[in-house]
């Protein structure tokens, strides 16, 4: 890392819940760490407010975009792909995503490179170089991207079903926009795009690992000695994302025609906002219907009546609103009978209080992938910095967990009832079909 003097110094230490410490930075970088001391890994994030729920039409996919283009060439490292040789020389990767509502700059490495994956991380999301040059040579990129997208049924059938639900509203658009939003995406528009929202008091870093919280922050604080980079034009307001629209009312039907030999659906409703008081009962409700192979959908659809490969429920929640729904694979002659006993499925959980035992088994099974998946210095480092970024607070898992057992048989109930009853079913469909008939039929029923 590129040594320079320390003048910005930590403001604040706030009290951090059990497990992570926190510190805010003059900048108003909001730092957050959690200490793995039996890990081998370090592993480091930067988090950005922004994402495709933050764009107008005009901009669809910018910040898809915008995270593609830093890879191009920063401060430190011009030339595309010398950073990322830099990271994989020690053994370590860097990556980077981006979602509806954040943007993440992420790097892994062997514990004693922490400070390389600081450097990385701090270089594409401060010090891009953003040329105009390299907006052209990536256009053809995303689009082959977003391509990809199109050609793999079993994603593009989510994005069918958000526009059916959403609209034109940037919930309802592919995160990485249009081959004619992207072909249209100017330099200029990339670039107030990144001074809009790149900025340090709205950004967080989270780490975790074998990782020393104030080594962190004194690394941190380095980063703003200099000031930011000029890559031209004045700051500007953040962007600011647009209100959760409508939804599409329950019984709406899209269906895709596409000449294939299987068909994918998703069949969901409106969801919960992240902070919702139902989210966990949501979460279990699931579980019990379509998350491993023990749950109700799979064991019926697949196990009893062979109707389809591969079923399971999807959820996303976001600042206020979110998504719930099932995703199925079919053969495209069982399609009628798969939605049917879908909804046959989501109509008993509806009205079949679920007993104590299957309830328990979903609480051990959601709590154990839980505790499970925090060993990985990564996902501990997105669990922090996604709380840290999008809630009031940052959850411990033992709080979450403590969320798990509380809800009861009656909660899942009401829950059910209120959220994810058949009346309220969207249907999206991808495949070999000529014909709404079927599909609406089985919606009807």
């Amino acid at each position: 890392m590129t040594a320079t003097p320390v003048r910005a110094r930590p403001r604040a230490v706030a009290a951090a819940a059990p497990g992570h410490q926190r510190s805010v930075l003059e900048s108003g970088l909001r730092v957050v760490t959690q200490s793995m001391p039996g890990a081998r890994s370090a592993s480091v994030a930067i988090f950005v407010p922004v994402g495709s729920r933050h764009e107008d039409e005009q901009h669809a996919g910018l910040s898809h975009f915008l995270e593609h283009l830093v890879f191009k060439g920063t401060r430190a490292h011009p030339e595309a792909g010398s950073l990322s040789q830099v990271v994989e020389g020690i053994g370590g990767s860097v990556n980077a995503s981006t979602d509806r509502e954040l943007t993440v700059f992420s790097s892994k490495v062997p514990a004693e490179h922490v400070d390389t994956a600081l450097h990385a991380v701090s270089e594409l999301a401060l010090h891009p170089l953003l040329r105009r040059r390299d907006l052209a040579a990536e256009k053809p990129v995303i689009v082959d991207e977003i391509r990809m997208y199109v050609d793999s049924p079993s994603d593009h059938v989510f994005t069918l079903f958000d526009e059916l639900l959403y609209g034109r509203h940037p919930l309802g658009r592919e995160i990485a926009g249009t081959i004619g939003s992207v072909r249209r995406a100017t330099h200029e528009a990339v670039v107030g795009h990144w001074r809009a929202a790149y900025r340090p008091g709205a950004m967080v870093l989270a780490a975790a690992g074998r990782v020393d919280h104030d080594e962190v922050v004194r690394a941190a604080a380095e980063w703003h000695a200099a000031g930011p980079p000029d890559v031209g034009g004045p700051r500007r307001r953040p962007p600011v994302a647009a209100p959760a629209p409508a939804p599409a009312p329950g019984g709406a039907l899209r269906v895709s025609h596409r000449r294939l030999s299987q068909g994918n659906l998703c069949l969901g409703m409106p969801g919960v906002a992240r902070d919702h008081p139902d989210r966990w009962a949501l979460d279990l409700l699931g579980a019990i219907l379509g998350d491993g192979m023990g749950s109700r959908l799979f064991l019926e659809l697949r196990e009893r009546r062979s109707l389809v490969y591969d079923v399971s429920t999807f959820s996303a929640s976001y600042a206020d609103t979110g998504t719930f729904g099932v995703h199925a694979g079919f053969n495209p002659e069982d399609a009628e009978r798969v939605v049917r006993a879908v909804l046959e499925q989501l109509d008993r959980i509806t009205t079949d209080p679920v007993d104590a035992d299957e309830l328990e088994r979903a609480r051990a099974y959601t709590r154990g992938r839980l505790e499970l998946r925090m060993e990985d210095s990564g996902a501990v480092a997105g669990w922090i910095g996604s709380g840290e970024s999008l809630l009031p607070r940052i959850l411990t898992v033992d709080e979450v967990i403590e969320r798990l057992e509380a809800v009861t048989v009656d909660d899942l109930l009401r829950v059910a009832q209120r959220f994810i009853a058949p009346s309220e079913a969207r249907l999206a469909v991808l495949g070999p079909f000529r014909s709404r008939k079927p599909f609406a039929r089985a919606l009807r029923s």
